[in-house]
């Protein structure tokens, strides 16, 4: 199979004028995203929401509760202090992941500790979304996501038998 641009599915740094944030392109990881829907699927407790990413197609997306409750309050263009965004009962890391999974486009700004959704949402659709495709259908087949998730393995290891490999130099030489 033809090398795949891994670039588009990590989490990149951006500048924008003085900002600078980390955020993602689109689905971080396509296979992940495949599964989290169809886990969601039978889940009655399971919110469908469409989402359209700037410059893109629109898309509905289930969601779990929690990962809705967060989104509710990330709607919008403006930051939103992570703090802000917990509750009682969870963290926001595993939800805000699964999301950039799914492929909603959110920066993470370290300084401010804040995130911030890019693209519009409709938490409540009107209709049964006919004419909408889902997050699956936009994603890679199957087989590419199997390839991606393959080089992104490959990529991982190469750094850390190279990491080995500056520590094992550094202390040789030291």
């Amino acid at each position: 199979m033809n090398s795949i641009n891994l670039a588009i599915y990590k989490i990149q740094k951006a500048v924008d004028g003085v900002e600078v944030y980390e955020t993602n392109t689109g689905s971080t990881s396509p296979l992940a995203a495949r599964y989290l829907q169809a886990k969601l699927i039978g889940d009655k407790s399971t919110r469908k929401i469409t989402y359209t990413p700037p410059n893109d197609i629109k898309r509905s997306i289930l969601l779990p509760q929690r990962h809705f409750e967060i989104l509710a309050k990330l709607a919008g263009v403006q930051w939103h202090a992570i703090e802000s965004l917990k509750s009682i009962r969870s963290e926001t890391r595993k939800p805000v992941a699964d999301m950039r999974t799914l492929g909603l486009i959110i920066h993470t700004d370290r300084k401010k500790k804040a995130y911030r959704l890019r693209g519009e949402v409709e938490l409540y659709p009107l209709g049964l979304g006919l004419g909408i495709p889902t997050v699956c259908e936009l994603l890679p087949t199957l087989t590419e996501c199997l390839e991606i998730e393959n080089q992104k393995a490959k990529a991982e290891i190469a750094k850390r038998i190279s990491r080995a490999k500056r520590t094992a130099d550094m202390l040789e030489g030291g």
